[in-house]
């Protein structure tokens, strides 16, 4: 039996902390992700337009995968 392909979710708005950095993603589908939420669900493959790397601070970190549009950067998305 085949196992049925989920559609993958994309972050449409942020939230920063009070240092300026991203701190909260909301998807297309409305969910609200927390930091180390959505570097889980990165990680499983559920979110289509983010990636993590590993900062020199040697912790995983979230960025947005370039796709040659300004538009969705996750420093250009809208916050909520």
């Amino acid at each position: 039996m085949a196992k049925k392909e989920t559609a993958k979710e994309r972050f449409v708005a942020v939230r920063k902390n009070e240092d300026g950095n991203l701190s909260e993603f909301k998807s297309n589908t409305g969910k609200v992700y927390d930091y180390e939420m959505a570097i889980e669900a990165i990680e499983a493959g559920k979110i289509e337009n983010a990636q993590l790397f590993t900062g020199r601070d040697g912790k995983q970190h979230i960025r947005s995968k370039n796709d040659g549009d300004p538009s969705t950067k996750f420093s250009n998305l809208k916050e909520f």
